[in-house]
């Protein structure tokens, strides 16, 4: 993919791209690698924001020990079953993306985030704290993906501070599908974006935000898309990317069906129709922030990230805002 040759200043107000990465873009070492080189060619052009999710078969992981934890009275066991599935999962995905002293500074988060798991699912059983004790659970997918791209993106040479989506995304305690609070959250998200520096690429995790009080929530299935769009928005972005292992949206699932065609373009009218009946595999709340704030969005492929994807345009937009240029 070629970089513009008429680079726009780093020190834009608002970000260029807020690019969203799905578990198959960050899941795999080869995918991963191309995360860390699309993060690193849009911020020689511009600010970038970075949603990510956790990596592949992750969040169902999760979900699974939870619901066994739930069923069985062995739950220290699945807690630790768990744990050393995750550890292992996550320790081999560094040893290929990583540099040895950012393996050293992962293995520590590692610690401390698996270490808080087991704690975690000791407050299961109460019936009082289940629902907020299972979004603890299931928002360590992405407070393990997070890091990891915060650290490849340092041994890009980029700077890539720390950030923490509990702190930013405001929830109400509606546990599993939490309600956004539009004004705190523009607040505390406008508040910390302007402390970073210039130069800085914020990786954030998409899907969970936090109560007023600090009890973490997940806002429901394929919750990133929703929370890119939402830092988009308020962000003021020029454009969303939504990366996924299929190069843009089709008629119908290429995977079950041969003559599925892919669509070259889409109005955000159109798009909210095909969201609406389910038809583009995205949390339904995804594209309101985005028809509210007149942001255009694309869907491109991680596999295949030169590949032009599908753009969803509002009406009275076009492309030309989308980086890269579809």
């Amino acid at each position: 993919m070629s970089v513009p040759s008429s680079p726009r200043s780093s020190s834009l107000e608002s970000p260029l791209v807020v690019f969203k990465f799905g578990g198959t873009s960050v899941g795999r070492p080869d995918r991963f690698r191309t995360v860390v080189r699309l993060i690193r060619e849009a911020a020689a052009e511009g600010r970038v924001v970075a949603i990510v999710s956790a990596l592949s078969g992750v969040s169902r992981q999760l979900a699974s020990a939870l619901e066994a934890a739930s069923s069985r009275t062995d739950g220290p066991t699945v807690a630790e079953d768990l744990a050393d599935t995750l550890r292992a999962r996550h320790a081999e995905q560094a040893r290929a993306v990583l540099s040895t002293d950012c393996q050293s500074a992962y293995e520590a988060i590692l610690d401390e985030r698996l270490a808080a798991l087991r704690r975690t699912f000791g407050r299961i059983g109460p019936e009082k704290e289940a629902p907020a004790a299972r979004d603890a659970v299931l928002a360590v997918g992405e407070q393990l993906s997070v890091p990891l791209v915060t650290l490849a993106l340092r041994d890009a040479g980029l700077c890539a501070p720390r950030c923490d989506a509990t702190e930013l995304v405001v929830t109400d305690d509606t546990f599993g599908a939490a309600h956004v609070q539009r004004t705190p959250t523009t607040e505390r998200v406008r508040s910390w974006y302007r402390a970073l520096a210039p130069t800085a690429v914020p990786v954030v995790a998409g899907f969970i935000g936090a109560t007023e009080a600090g009890a973490t929530t997940t806002l429901g299935f394929e919750g990133s898309d929703y929370s890119a769009a939402l830092f988009a928005q308020i962000l003021r972005a020029q454009g969303l990317t939504r990366f996924t292992d299929v190069d843009g949206i089709y008629t119908e699932d290429p995977d079950a069906h041969e003559d599925a065609e892919r669509i070259d373009h889409l109005s955000m009218e159109e798009a909210v129709d095909r969201s609406a009946s389910g038809g583009l595999g995205m949390h339904p709340k995804t594209l309101r922030p985005l028809v509210d704030a007149g942001i255009p969005m694309q869907v491109r492929s991680i596999v295949a990230p030169d590949r032009p994807g599908t753009p969803i345009v509002p009406a009275d937009g076009t492309a030309d805002a989308l980086w890269p240029a579809p």
